[in-house]
């Protein structure tokens, strides 16, 4: 799908302003989250990611965004759910700025909630998702369980990540 430059800018201010302050702590799920897969959606078919730069508000509402998606996917074992997640991760390894621990949460959060989807678990599509499937293959989830942290919660609504990025 061909976009404007307008409808990047466009894009980029929805993520780094849609999510409400709380947004992370918000209950599972929300109007906010369906807005954000669509953002997201919305940004992954412009050609060039590295063109989609946030700043460090949208930066954060994708990181959160990210955690959400890996309590849904725990909450409910659906893969769509670990998609939406590894689609955001997609956009967030494209910022210059990303420390490595961040996208190190991210993957463990994502690898926990996908090894607990029954088998057979579909496969990430490394066309679709070049740069989440680099990092996604050479991730080691042993040698990272020790720097990676994370827990989770039971919340009335189910289980819940809580990261410490």
């Amino acid at each position: 799908m061909n976009h404007h430059p307008a409808d990047l800018a466009q894009t980029i201010k929805t993520i780094e302003a849609i999510a409400p302050d709380g947004y992370g702590r918000m209950p599972i799920p929300s109007d906010t989250d369906e807005e954000l897969q669509e953002q997201v959606e919305i940004a992954l078919q412009f050609k060039n990611h590295k063109d989609f730069l946030l700043n460090q508000r949208g930066v954060d509402n994708l990181l959160k965004f990210v955690e959400r998606m890996a309590s849904e996917c725990m909450r409910e074992a659906r893969f769509k759910d670990c998609l939406y997640a590894a689609r955001a991760l997609e956009l967030l390894i494209c910022q210059p700025e990303l420390e490595e621990h961040t996208t190190l949460v991210s993957l463990a959060l994502i690898h926990d909630a996908y090894n607990r989807l029954p088998e057979p678990r579909p496969e990430f599509d490394a066309a679709q998702l070049p740069r989440f499937c680099a990092e996604w293959s050479g991730f080691d989830q042993e040698k990272m369980a020790k720097s990676v942290q994370f827990r989770i919660r039971e919340e009335p609504e189910g289980p819940r990540y809580i990261c410490y990025w």
